[in-house]
This record gives C-alpha cells, sequence and structure tokens, in this order.
C-alpha cells in the first residue's frame, strides 16, 4: 500500500472544502490520528505488515462522509444531519470514489463494513471474522481520538453536544443512563436529556474498548484521564461519578480478547 499516495489524494478531497471551518481541520487531523491508533493497535495483535496498512487505511478514510455532513448540514451531530457513517459507505462504494485510494478491489468488503460500523451502538451480528476484527480495530481508535476531542472542546467551552449545558455542573444524571453505565454499556443516544447525560456517555465509551492496547493508549494520552477527573456540584451526580469512577478501575481489571489465531482463517 502507498500510504504516501492515500494521505496525497486524501489531502487533495478535504481542500475541497473549506478550509476556514474549523470543523474540515479538526476531521481531517482527527482522520490522521486514527489511522495512527489503527496502527498501534493492530501491531499489538501481531498483525501482519499488510493487515496493519489495511487497519492504517480505514483509519484514514473512516470519517470520510463527516466532509459533505459538514458543508451540507453544518453539524457534526448525526441525529440532525445524517449518519456520517453510512454516507461515508456510500460514498466510497456506491459512487466509486474507493478506487481513488486504492486499486485493489479484494478489500472492498473488509474497508466498507468497517466505515459502515464504526459509529453504530452494536456491531451487527453477521460479520465475518475478519469484518469484526477490523470493525473493533476502528471503533476503539476512533474513541481513543473521541477523549482528545471532548477535552479540547470542554476546555475551550463549546457546547459538544449541542444540548443545554446552562449550570451542567448541578445537573442531574438520568436513571436509564446510569443503568446502561452501570453495566458497562455504551449509553444510547434517544435515552440522553441533559449535557450530563452525554458527558457520562463520553466515560461510558471506555467500557466499549476491545483491546488491551486500546485500554493502554486512552490511559497514556491522559485525556480520558481529564474527563474522568471532572466533579460535579449536585450531590447525587457526583455519588454517581465515583461510581463510575471504581467500574472503570474494576474493568481494567477483567480479561479482554487477545489474538486468537482461529478468527483469521478467512483472511
Amino acid at each position: 500500500m502507498d500510504r504516501d499516495f492515500v494521505v496525497s489524494q486524501f489531502t487533495r478531497y478535504v481542500h475541497g472544502f473549506d478550509q476556514g471551518e474549523e470543523g474540515v481541520r479538526l476531521k481531517y487531523a482527527h482522520s490522521l490520528r486514527v489511522s495512527s491508533l489503527c496502527e498501534q493497535i493492530a501491531g499489538s495483535l501481531g498483525l501482519s505488515q499488510d493487515e496493519v496498512d489495511l487497519a492504517w487505511l480505514i483509519g484514514v478514510l473512516h470519517d470520510i462522509g463527516r466532509f459533505e455532513q459538514l458543508r451540507e448540514y453544518h453539524t457534526f451531530v448525526d441525529y440532525r444531519s445524517m449518519d456520517h457513517a453510512k454516507y461515508g459507505a456510500h460514498y466510497l462504494f456506491d459512487d466509486g470514489h474507493i478506487r481513488d485510494f486504492l486499486d485493489d478491489g479484494r478489500l472492498d468488503d473488509v474497508i466498507r463494513m468497517a466505515i459502515d460500523q464504526h459509529n453504530v451502538y452494536q456491531l451487527r451480528e453477521n460479520l465475518t471474522p475478519r469484518q469484526r476484527l477490523f470493525c473493533q480495530l476502528i471503533r476503539d481508535a476512533d474513541k481513543i481520538d473521541i477523549f482528545r476531542v471532548y477535552v479540547l472542546y470542554m476546555s475551550q467551552k463549546k457546547n459538544i453536544w449541542n444540548v443545554d449545558w446552562a449550570d451542567f455542573e448541578n445537573q442531574p444524571i438520568s436513571d436509564s443512563v446510569m443503568a446502561q453505565a452501570r453495566q458497562g454499556k455504551l449509553v444510547r443516544t434517544q435515552d440522553k436529556k441533559t449535557f450530563m447525560d452525554f458527558y457520562v456517555g463520553a466515560l461510558c465509551l471506555y467500557f466499549d474498548l476491545v483491546y488491551p492496547r486500546s485500554r493502554q493508549l486512552a490511559r497514556e494520552q491522559g485525556y480520558f484521564d481529564k474527563l474522568l477527573d471532572f466533579h460535579s456540584r449536585n450531590v447525587d451526580s457526583e455519588k454517581k461519578l465515583d461510581e463510575i469512577r471504581c467500574l472503570v478501575q474494576k474493568a481494567e481489571t477483567l480479561p479482554q480478547p487477545t489474538f486468537v489465531d482461529t478468527m483469521y482463517n478467512d483472511i
């Protein structure tokens, strides 16, 4: 795989959008960071160089749907615009633009599925072992850099989730959101009502990380810890946040999936 060519093609695509728009610059940088994270996680699994390259490529392209979303809807909020992952898969494969980056069509089914599924609540059940591997890789890498984005936006006092965040330090955490956190699950978007609900949802992304190296990277970079360090002035909310911090510590002691040769029989 010619990585320089892929990056040059991706850069040319991004330059078709308004470079004065902060979101364009943000998603360009995010895509390249995620590609690096994909490479590191894939390397930790002992994959071949071709497979590491494939993980890296998926990282570069996973958010390609974000740019048209921003131009058309001026938002990155999917439920207020379009599903950026589904659009990215459509752009690359239904419109044929994957050939702008890669000549080899033998990888198309894995790339398409990884991009299509990178933002879903739960992966579809009928994935092949190979598809599931690369879906999990991109989902892990994406979440790790999302922690950084959340910290950046909160430090800049930006309303990340486009909900009421007035006096959010005193906001409650919804019971349904906390129930999902207690189960170590992702929080469903439709259950989030307040800024604090979305904040708890951000913390719960950690529970969905699959690979040991992913959790190591999340903690090494420090952004997840900065999210954990927030303290609420609402007594009940702070009690719930303490509970989540304990759940995070407990999750780190649980066994996680590792490389298994039988996963790759269909590669």
